[in-house]
């Protein structure tokens, strides 16, 4: 975990987004949040748009402290220390009161419990027509390169295409409010910067395996992008 940290430690990404998807999916939540939970928020870039475009209190969960600091470093410079909440604790056991939040969001970070879990958990600390918004890695082909499979065959085995996602959603209860395929910019704001630190690293980590997991990821991702990426889901109960 210590090499995964040093290769993370200076991106603002953690995962494909970008603010402008973040609003894209906030605007399609039918009913104005007062309480968002901000499951897996990392450094808080999405946590800084659904604070600054609603007026609701965020509560941010994430299990690395270093990125709970810096969140809550810039809201303190924006003036908006009394709209966050910080939680350092696992999204597999949510620690709330039933009924807690409006919105349930959660960026990339749904796959780590999976999806279908993801669903059942955290569905009960949502208010009466709440709404949950995650992003989630899908296949955009029926056909795709036997490298790629292989590669998200060993990383996420329960890799969907929309459909089965969306049947899933359904069966746990929800209602699909929306859903749309996240933008290149969302992938490039990761992978760009991933790709530039590595190189910056290379001297340093070539033999960590965790480095040459996250390269590989890398050179997938450039590769076959045309073939999986994020897609985002709005849902209410």
């Amino acid at each position: 975990m210590n090499d995964f940290m040093r290769v993370y430690e200076t991106l603002d990404y953690w995962g494909p987004g970008s603010g402008a998807d973040t609003l894209k999916a906030l605007k399609m939540v039918s009913l104005p949040p007062k309480t968002i939970l901000d499951i897996g928020c990392g450094k808080g870039l999405a946590t800084k748009v659904l604070a600054e475009n609603s007026d609701a209190v965020v509560t941010a969960l994430d299990n690395e402290q270093s990125a709970l600091d810096r969140l809550e470093g810039c809201f303190n410079k924006l003036g908006m220390s009394d709209r966050l909440k910080t939680v350092n604790a696992s999204m597999a056991e949510l620690l709330f009161s039933h009924n807690s939040f409006d919105l349930i969001w959660a960026e990339g970070s749904a796959y780590i419990i999976g999806v279908e879990k993801a669903l059942e958990k955290w569905k009960p600390y949502l208010t009466e027509q709440g709404h949950l918004v995650f992003s989630d890695l899908v296949w955009h082909t029926d056909t795709p390169s036997d490298e790629a499979v292989q590669k998200w065959r060993e990383d996420y085995p329960d890799m969907q295409d929309v459909d089965p996602r969306l049947d899933q959603m359904k069966k746990a209860g929800y209602q699909i409010c929306d859903h749309f395929r996240v933008s290149n910019e969302a992938w490039m704001n990761y992978y760009g910067p991933l790709d530039i630190r590595l190189k910056e690293l290379e001297s340093e980590m070539a033999n960590s395996a965790a480095y040459k997991d996250i390269k590989h990821e890398v050179e997938i991702a450039m590769r076959y992008a045309e073939e999986f990426g994020y897609h985002m889901f709005i849902l209410k109960v």
